[in-house]
């Protein structure tokens, strides 16, 4: 049996999974008396206590916590697929090189590391992918997720991979764009031929935490019940809103110039390791 959890790492606390999970993990804290750290990249925030900055570009020399951490969420990195695509070479340093130095950094230190990874691992050529399936990345960015798994698996014996489909939330940027336009009255463009399988963020959430109490190795994934359109995701939004699905207007991604590597048929994945999991 695991014991409790006493000291929690995140990596990335300034993007949305990382910022959400650190906070969740302090609330937590409030009554279990936990302790929780928190990395970023940003140097403007490391003079907040228990918060270290550090640079995945070169994470050998980052300063980390004293103690001994139990638990380390990496939640960092570059995360925009045109970003990866249109720099490889530099967002591999940071995505692969110095993200597999930080993992096994912490895991010789004990730490049970749970990495945060996406759905592209895989091509999208079918729905529910189970989580040992082959991988099969179509883009940059699911090339270097697929690697730094690879090298977590090898060199990170207490370790747990959690792959994502898309995390919908209202502060994400596109969300709010559009609400803000169909609160107006305003019409809002959609792309009817990019698929998600969403999830939400306290999904996501619950989840880490489970994977992170548990401390079982293995490979869980998140996704959304079913592939939806972003078309009809933009109509959801406008029937919730209460305003009239003439707003939603229809597009296509591949006539914007988007590449096709970027747009799967399919983004599900299979989450019976999790269910699992949640349920014991």
């Amino acid at each position: 049996m695991v014991m409790s959890v006493r000291n929690h790492l995140v990596v990335g606390i300034k993007g949305t999974i990382g910022s959400a999970l650190f906070n969740h993990l302090r609330l937590l804290a409030q009554t279990t008396g936990d302790s929780v750290w928190g990395t970023t990249h940003k140097e403007e925030v490391v003079k907040q206590p228990q918060i270290f900055h550090l640079n995945l570009l070169d994470s050998s020399a980052s300063k980390l916590p004293d103690e001994r951490m139990d638990v380390a969420y990496l939640c960092a990195g570059v995360c925009k697929m045109a970003l990866c695509e249109n720099d490889p070479a530099g967002t591999y340093k940071a995505n692969v090189e110095g993200m597999a130095a930080l993992a096994r950094r912490l895991s010789d230190a004990g730490a049970f590391i749970v990495y945060v990874s996406t759905n592209q691992v895989f091509s999208g050529d079918e729905p529910y992918v189970l989580p040992d399936a082959p991988y099969r990345p179509l883009n940059e960015y699911g090339r270097q997720k697929s690697q730094i798994e690879t090298l977590i698996r090898t060199y990170c014996p207490r370790s747990s991979i959690v792959r994502l489909t898309k995390v919908i939330e209202p502060e994400m940027p596109l969300i709010k764009n559009w609400i803000d336009l169909l609160t107006r009255h305003q019409p809002v463009q959609s792309f009817h031929d990019m698929m998600l399988a969403p999830v939400t963020l306290r999904q996501v959430i619950d989840v880490l935490v489970k994977v992170g109490q548990k401390q079982q190795p293995g490979c869980y994934q998140v996704s959304g019940a079913e592939d939806v359109s972003y078309y009809a995701l933009a109509c959801y939004l406008a029937q919730q809103l209460d305003r009239p699905l003439s707003l939603v207007q229809s597009l296509s991604a591949m006539d914007a110039g988007i590449k096709k590597s970027f747009l799967p048929r399919f983004t599900t994945l299979n989450c019976s390791s999790t269910i699992t999991l949640g349920g014991e």
